[in-house]
């Protein structure tokens, strides 16, 4: 046999009126006349070419070029390839994991050395350039004729999601695909795929391929083509899980089925094709056990069972063998690892004699099985080398099915070492389902933390999801409610809650409401160390006085799933100040994201100051170039590599009832925002005029006794109070301190020295830690807001100001800091009578 020198992605062709595309390949010997190989891609009139761009096509059919080589390279392990095009490093190291690890299984069976892989080699001079489409929120379901996407595309229908099917036709029509798509009662895209004739000649080499990669792209061309946002497959946690280990490298028959191509996939379309079509798996948190029980007793008005008769896993079905198995003939083998494997975890589930009647025979009678039931079940020598799953899941199946089968050879041989793992019907957070899609397949979520965002959250769930099971944890009702996690699919982390602490899949009621409302409305999104909830409330002032439809939400105490208990109505905008933990794990990005400002805070929760400046880079991570941000100078480092459009705003000192510079800072802020927007300039300064300012922030509470009492309570960091020091004159008294936090103070009590404040009252815990001197001031150490305003009436002269501004946060003592605010207020005023 003559040695392969080189594999050659030779060329691709397209014939727009036809939608037959054209690829081919040749492979050159040492001593021998080339091979050549082409192969015939036809798309569906609905997949519609003359809408992609011309750049954009080209990636495609690149990557469909190098994707479809794989079924040719094979057959004589080149080791050189030759491509008429060039990569980018990110797309190089894309295609050798594809080449490598999707050809683990064809290596190993042929006893070839993975180091002698040819590798794809990127030039840095080529650099990624994703393209923006569309977001029509449709989804494209890849059906393979198995339960698994059965299961997902009832899921989708049953949530009353847009969603269409995609199949790939290999050379002939597949009944038993056919008859799904037809019972589905769903839109079928077909793509065929005419392989060249030679694959069926004897060749120096054979195996199998990642298969799942090449419909992978399929899909993704499909959808492109014919509008849709999601391409969804069917991939289950089992297919994470190898076979073998040969040389070094994992061997995943299921490679291209696996989570770790998925996120490789995912990153690649991203980022060299469009980060508007979306490629995942919706069962990518169960096991194949939880599927197979949604496919046979959870399927919405017995979804299931209409489809019991058509569908197979079974390989046969989709070979050119396919006529061995005879006309009228149920679509299972009967002698395959998948046939043994499907049968046993349905057994867990179906009765004796539906499954009987399915298959066409009880495979547990069949004593020429026992060697392939234990090779799945693991009592054999390995897991076979096809698309079954784990032996805990077999093994649970089993254990399950005993009693019912119990008089069966088969079970009778083996159910006594088959063992019950509780854990293969739970389900797993390693996935990358998008937001909207999470709860799909969930029959139980816990709400953690059960405060008014909680509480909205649980409403939400109810009216979106009537038949999820719904659990509360909350430190307030039960200490150990975390450890109860493992009792629930998914959990809604409430922001306070740290997203270490959860052990399942997760999502949080800002991911929710940013899938609902993001690309169907504007969304204006808020955060830094302070000034966040005056900004936001100054965009919405000008916002709502210049006419437009607004509403404001999030962290400024409106939780956001509360506007998704109502229709959305067409044309509203949304403000919302997201603080550090809502940002903390968030999945999107609003379209105008605006930062105040940063300085260390809440390191307590984010453990460094570097995790915190991360959760608040959140807010533009996910924009594209259509999306703005609008920041100070201080925030220009994060300019670089930024998608978006920047917009850098300075103070602005208009007439205003905001005391401050740090004030004239949010102003800037929210200005630039209206003039993004397009505001009218008269519009904006009417505005601002108006907007009396929020409570707590540096709020004249009254002037008692001739002294005036300023609230600003929001002031829990040492920065946030300098602010407060720089904005008033003739302090006389202040308060400070509270939740130690292991805030530095050096700077503010410089600061107090400076302004020549006489009168100080500390609290604890951080209190003891303020580094002042009785010599210099004069000191009220105390636990008690009613003697800490007794110590201000006895020492505070006439015309001075009395100042709560504690630099520290308020739980040592007080709920939150509208309490401490409001109980100020209320002693200031009752006191100075």
């Amino acid at each position: 046999m003559p040695k392969a020198t080189v594999f050659e992605f030779t060329s691709y062709a397209l014939e727009p009126g036809s939608g037959r595309i054209l690829f081919s390949y040749k492979t050159e010997f040492e001593n021998g006349e080339p091979m050549v190989f082409n192969e015939i891609i036809v798309l569906p009139k609905s997949v519609k070419l003359q809408s992609i761009r011309k750049e954009l096509l080209e990636k495609l059919l690149q990557g469909l070029h190098i994707a479809l080589g794989l079924s040719y390279y094979k057959f004589y392990y080149a080791t050189n390839l030759k491509l008429p095009y060039k990569l980018s490093d990110r797309e190089a190291g894309f295609w050798n994991a594809v080449y490598k690890k999707g050809l683990g299984e064809f290596l190993f069976r042929n006893n070839l050395d993975p180091e002698l892989l040819p590798t794809f080699t990127g030039d840095p001079t080529v650099k990624n350039t994703s393209y923006d489409l569309p977001k029509t929120g449709k989804s494209l379901v890849g059906i393979g004729g198995g339960k698994d996407s059965i299961v997902s595309l009832e899921l989708l229908k049953e949530a009353g999601f847009d969603a269409d099917t995609f199949h790939v036709e290999t050379g002939r029509p597949s009944s038993i695909i056919d008859n799904v798509i037809k019972t589905a009662t769903s839109k079928e895209v077909k793509l065929q795929r005419f392989m060249d004739s030679k694959v069926h000649d004897q060749h120096q080499y054979n195996g199998h391929i990642p298969i799942s990669a090449i419909y992978a792209f399929l899909g993704i061309f499909a959808a492109i083509g014919g509008g849709y946002s999601y391409v969804v497959v069917s991939n289950e946690y089992s297919s994470n899980f190898g076979n073998t280990t040969y040389k070094g490298l994992e061997i995943n028959h299921q490679w291209s089925k696996s989570f770790e191509f998925e996120k490789l996939f995912q990153d690649y379309v991203k980022n060299v094709i469009s980060p508007d079509v979306v490629y995942f798996s919706l069962l990518r948190s169960f096991y194949e056990i939880r599927i197979v029980k949604l496919f046979s007793k959870h399927l919405p008005a017995q979804a299931g069972k209409k489809y019991f008769r058509l569908f197979s896993s079974c390989n046969r079905n989709f070979a050119s063998d396919r006529r061995s198995l005879g006309e009228g003939v149920p679509p299972w083998c009967g002698r395959c690892a998948k046939c043994v494997f499907a049968f046993t975890l349905l057994s867990a589930f179906v009765p004796k004699k539906e499954l009987t009647a399915i298959f066409g025979r009880n495979l547990y009678q069949k004593e020429e099985l026992l060697p392939l039931f234990k090779d799945v079940l693991g009592f054999g020598d390995m897991k076979p080398f096809d698309c079954v799953g784990t032996f805990a899941e077999s093994q649970s199946a089993l254990y399950l099915a005993k009693k019912p089968f119990s008089g069966d050879f088969i079970v009778r041989q083996l159910a006594s070492q088959a063992q019950y793992y509780p854990e293969v019907f739970q389900a797993y957070p390693e996935n990358a389902i998008p937001e909207q899609f999470k709860f799909l397949g969930m029959e139980k979520a816990y709400i953690l933390g059960y405060g008014k965002e909680g509480k909205i959250t649980k409403r939400y769930l109810q009216k979106r999801y009537p038949k999820l099971k719904i659990g509360v944890g909350d430190e307030a009702i039960d200490k150990q409610y975390l450890e109860k996690q493992k009792e629930f699919d998914i959990a809604i982390k409430t922001p306070g809650i740290k997203k270490e602490l959860v052990t399942i899949p997760h999502t949080t009621a800002t991911n929710i409401f940013f899938s609902e409302v993001l690309g169907r409305n504007l969304i204006i999104g808020v955060t830094g160390s302070k000034g966040k909830s005056t900004t936001s409330s100054l965009i919405y002032h000008i916002l709502k006085a210049a006419g437009k439809d607004v509403e404001l939400l999030g962290n400024i105490g409106k939780p956001m799933l509360e506007a998704l208990l109502r229709p959305i109505p067409r044309g509203r905008m949304y403000v919302l100040e997201l603080s550090s933990y809502q940002l903390d794990d968030i999945r999107f990005s609003p379209d105008i994201a605006v930062v105040t400002n940063l300085f260390p805070e809440h390191l307590d929760f984010h453990g460094s100051l570097e995790n915190y400046y991360d959760a608040k880079k959140n807010i533009i991570n996910y924009q594209n170039k259509n999306q703005y941000l609008v920041h100070d100078q201080k925030t220009a480092e994060w300019l670089k590599d930024y998608q978006g459009q920047s917009v850098e705003f300075s103070p602005k000192d208009y007439e205003s009832n905001l005391l401050g510079p740090h004030n004239k800072h949010n102003i800037g802020a929210a200005v630039t925002v209206a003039e993004v927007l397009k505001v009218p300039q008269e519009k904006i300064k009417k505005a601002i005029k108006s907007f009396k300012g929020l409570p707590h922030r540096l709020e004249l509470a009254g002037e008692y006794k001739g002294i005036k009492f300023y609230d600003d309570a929001i002031s829990t960091t040492p920065d946030s109070t300098i602010m407060a020091l720089n904005s008033l004159s003739n302090i006389g008294t202040i308060f400070l301190g509270g939740t130690d936090r292991g805030y530095d103070f050096t700077q503010l009590e410089k600061e107090l020295k400076k302004h020549k404040i006489k009168n100080i009252v500390l609290f604890p815990d951080s209190g003891n830690r303020i580094n002042v001197s009785p010599r210099d001031f004069n000191i009220l150490k105390t636990d008690s807001m009613k003697e800490a305003v007794k110590f201000a009436y006895k020492y505070t002269k006439p015309e001075e100001i009395c100042l709560l501004s504690c630099a520290s946060p308020s739980y040592s003592l007080w709920k939150n800091f509208e309490v401490k605010g409001d109980l100020f207020k209320k002693l200031a005023k009752e006191l100075g009578k």
